[in-house]
């Protein structure tokens, strides 16, 4: 036989005696139980054992009865499945202790053995090596005689708990060092959490706790906020831009995400998260009036373009006006052709309709308009490209040119123009 195999067959005796062991030490302490209570005809008393046995044994805490020395008596079922072991009496209770907190076990028994209790949050070594946090209430157990005789300990898990705890402090973190505003109001408004941002944006710093909500948004957003809170009740989230009044008399614009959460006590809390769009607020304020500086721009060389005014000569213009004519578009002609006449010094100007598809009163009444007021400057208005159809429609609104010569094409137009120069240069020249 090797001596692996021989080893193996000690180990397994070994295990074997300590749990028969166990198994007499239980079934001595049952019978000896059982024996006192039956030969003193305590029927009562024997049935009260029962229920604090069976109350012990499915109570959801782990409970460890151990001797003044350390080693365990009793476990119940829940202590075994905390910690994964199976066969725990007879052995110490330092078996349940990673070395380096050995002497934190002693300092525990010693003080229960003479204070008669220890209270501490520690970690126990599951089988498998793993740690478990746990809560233990340890008492001395005395005898009859008021000897001590056992420490039953008390063992709550604590993973669920620190796991939760962990969770808050890292939801904590997050909203304490979110960039957003964040609070949360009661169903009055009265704040009862602001976070540094939401401090910060107000400028009241920890003062916010406990003032109203309502009274830091602007007195004409508030009927917008109270209308949008009145729809949570289906649990809604809103959302709305609304402006915070700070206590420096700024103004904040604020993107704000509402809702309601009930409490544990079934109150009604009002939660806010608030971005500041300043930066957004200013950039489309200034992206606005680029916008209108470029329509602007685009209006002036629309209007350049539909009414421009061409010198042809020394003392003759031409205005080539092409498309509909409504009565913006019939003053901005008129300007254009008094400046221009002034300008340009011009005797002639030519305002040349040929690309004037309907001409209509208001059309006809600028025309004339713009002749007469180019007359009071000294100079003769040439309206040029009538069509048949135009003619006929100027007869039929019975308007009169008088004061305007007419002629049926641009180019005759422009012959009188320069013709119109060159007799002026001539007696100029004489």
């Amino acid at each position: 036989m090797s001596s692996e195999t021989i080893t193996r067959l000690e180990a397994e005796n070994a295990a074997l005696r300590q749990r028969i062991n166990e198994l007499e030490m239980r079934l001595e302490a049952y019978h000896t139980g059982n024996a006192m209570l039956r030969t003193t005809g305590h029927t009562g008393a024997f049935n009260e054992f029962q229920g604090f046995r069976t109350t012990v044994e499915r109570a959801s805490q782990g409970i460890v009865i151990v001797h003044l020395e350390g080693v365990i008596t009793y476990v119940n079922s829940a202590f075994c499945a905390l910690t994964g072991y199976h066969a725990l009496v007879g052995r110490h209770i330092s078996t349940l202790y990673f070395e380096y907190d050995l002497p934190l076990l002693d300092r525990g028994l010693q003080k229960v053995r003479y204070d008669g209790i220890w209270q501490d949050n520690i970690s126990l070594r599951r089988s498998d090596g793993a740690a478990i946090p746990v809560h233990i209430d340890a008492f001395l157990i005395c005898d009859d005689a008021g000897q001590p005789a056992a420490i039953t300990v008390i063992v709550e898990d604590l993973t669920e708990e620190l796991r939760r705890e962990e969770r808050l402090r890292l939801f904590e973190a997050l909203v304490e060092n979110a960039p957003d505003a964040i609070g949360v109001a009661n169903v009055r408004g009265n704040v009862i959490y602001a976070n540094t941002a939401y401090q910060t944006l107000t400028g009241c710093g920890d003062q916010l706790i406990g003032m109203n909500a309502f009274d830091g948004i602007v007195e004409h957003d508030r009927q917008a906020v109270r209308t949008a809170l009145a729809r949570l009740e289906d649990n809604n989230a809103v959302v709305l831009d609304i402006r915070i009044q700070r206590r420096d008399g700024g103004i904040a614009p604020v993107s704000a995400a509402m809702y309601a959460q009930r409490s544990p006590r079934d109150e009604v809390w009002l939660i806010g998260f608030l971005r500041d769009i300043s930066d957004q607020k200013r950039a489309e304020a200034e992206r606005f009036a680029l916008q209108q500086q470029v329509i602007e721009a685009q209006r002036a060389a629309i209007r350049e373009l539909s009414t421009p005014l061409i010198p042809i000569s020394e003392t003759a213009v031409i205005m080539p006006l092409v498309g509909a004519i409504d009565s913006a578009r019939a003053q901005q002609i008129i300007d254009t052709l008094l400046e221009g006449v002034a300008a340009h010094r011009a005797d002639v100007a030519i305002v040349d309709i040929t690309g004037v598809q309907v001409v209509d009163t208001q059309v006809a009444s600028a025309l004339v308009r713009a002749a007469q007021a180019v007359r009071l400057l000294g100079a003769q208005v040439i309206l040029t490209g009538i069509k048949p159809q135009v003619a006929q429609t100027l007869v039929q609104l019975g308007v009169s040119l008088e004061g305007i010569r007419t002629t049926g094409s641009l180019q005759t137009g422009i012959r009188l123009a320069l013709d119109h120069d060159a007799i002026r240069r001539k007696g100029a020249g004489r």
